[in-house]
């Protein structure tokens, strides 16, 4: 079914392209393609941060933090990485803090994106990408790590790594959505998923060595498969989600040719070499994933943004971003999620 639509949807793009949008009663609504193990979704409003949006999930110490995007709504600024405590009903429960991470050496602004927090035994660490260069043409990003500690009251952050050198450095290809996960107690970061390629930082240095690499051929028709949430043991495999994108007219974009952004999850083997298991066979959809307020973005797009997640034995909470101006936490049926999924040869 995935095939077949996505197939139609390359033939609307292009029917659309030279002759305007003569399929309009036909157009996309991926919200047709809703799955029952979506069980609800809520909207996650932050006190002082109206338009926060991009949000990750963690449990920590026994209790749910959230980190999210702050969007200053003076200068339009979305450069700063906020958190906040959320009580049992993943309702926040603190004031909302504005991280501080000291850059030593650097002059110019940083522009920090997507954190995706991970804990390493007691410790709390926070994967998220930033420039390394004040130039725009082109913006080059990389992946940052940084230790953040509780006082009790306020997060402190020690002193990032920026990772520089790894295998697939290059320069003017920008970093972003490493995958990053626990594995016998150490980080490990999945540098992509097809092939699926993990590193191992050196922490304290800017140096990431290639620890193993493996191959899939996963059957995904909705664009390259990129990083999202970081990945968490479920039983005798990680899971995951990531996001993609792919062009195409729908009935959010009023027929127009408009970038969409879509989810879905995979697993991987629980040792080396972390070998791609199950994967996705459509995009994960629920009502108002796309319905809903349309902003002004950088472009013209239609974003869910998978960022983080929590789980017990029978529920999934995943945090995902709307429209880049929003925060949603969606309630899966994990047995249901894992039913859904089909083996990666």
């Amino acid at each position: 079914m995935g095939r077949l639509l996505s197939a139609l949807v390359v033939l609307c793009s292009y029917a659309h392209t030279l002759w305007g949008d003569p399929f309009n009663p036909a157009l996309t609504d991926l919200e047709e393609m809703s799955q029952d193990f979506v069980l609800e979704s809520k909207q996650i409003h932050i006190e002082g941060y109206p338009l926060a949006f991009n949000p990750s999930l963690i449990r920590w110490k026994g209790e749910p933090l959230l980190f999210f995007r702050a969007r200053d709504l003076k200068n339009r600024s979305t450069d700063g990485m906020g958190v906040v405590w959320l009580d049992e009903q993943l309702a926040p429960c603190s004031d909302a803090q504005i991280l501080q991470i000291e850059y030593k050496g650097r002059t110019f602004p940083s522009k920090q994106q997507e954190p995706k927090p991970i804990a390493i035994g007691d410790r709390l660490f926070l994967i998220y990408n930033n420039t390394i260069s004040p130039y725009l043409n082109p913006e080059i990003r990389r992946v940052h790590q940084v230790e953040l500690f509780f006082d009790g009251n306020q997060f402190t952050a020690g002193a990032p790594d920026c990772y520089l050198e790894y295998t697939e450095e290059n320069r003017q290809r920008p970093e972003k959505n490493w995958v990053p996960f626990e594995y016998d107690n150490e980080l490990y970061l999945a540098y992509s998923i097809v092939p699926h390629l993990i590193l191992r930082p050196v922490l304290g240095t800017s140096c990431c060595e290639t620890f193993c690499q493996s191959s899939a051929c996963a059957p995904w028709d909705w664009g390259v498969l990129r990083g999202g949430t970081p990945a968490l043991l479920a039983g005798n495999e990680y899971l995951a989600f990531f996001h993609s994108s792919i062009n195409m007219p729908s009935v959010y974009s009023k027929g127009k040719v408009v970038l969409h952004y879509v989810m879905g999850a995979y697993t991987f083997s629980a040792i080396p070499p972390f070998q791609i298991t199950r994967i996705s066979a459509e995009p994960i959809v629920s009502k108002n994933f796309y319905h809903g307020p349309n902003y002004r973005t950088w472009k013209p797009l239609h974003v869910v943004f998978p960022g983080s997640f929590i789980q017990d034995e029978q529920f999934i909470w995943l945090a995902y971003g709307r429209q880049d101006h929003e925060i949603w936490i969606a309630k899966l049926d994990k047995q249901g999620l894992f039913d859904s999924l089909i083996p990666v040869p």
